[in-house]
């Protein structure tokens, strides 16, 4: 696999800490950023998936039953983000036609 360089730029604590597990762990300091965006991009991967799972589910219902209820697109939605696949701000009401993501 050929590694690409990046930049980032964290606060003097979190370098500390980065060093000095790096250090602990007799592993190069880029290891550990590199790891932590790595499983960030796993995970967000994985809540795609299950967002475009919900609004396909939710496009099947109503195709055979019609649109949902208000209140029931606010249930799923609150779902959604109980089960960390959307942003708390997504807590405010769901207009009919609108997505889940």
């Amino acid at each position: 696999m050929t590694a690409r360089k990046l930049s980032i730029s964290v606060p003097p604590e979190v370098e500390r800490t980065i060093k000095a597990a790096a250090t602990e762990e007799g592993r190069p300091v880029s290891a550990l950023p590199a790891e932590a965006a790595v499983e960030k991009a796993h995970v967000a991967a994985l809540h795609a998936v299950g967002r475009a799972a919900a609004r396909e589910l939710m496009a099947e219902y109503e195709s055979g039953h019609g649109k949902l209820p208000q209140e029931s697109r606010q249930r799923a939605r609150e779902f959604l983000v109980e089960a960390g696949l959307l942003d708390d701000d997504a807590r405010l009401p769901v207009p009919y036609g609108t997505a889940l993501s």
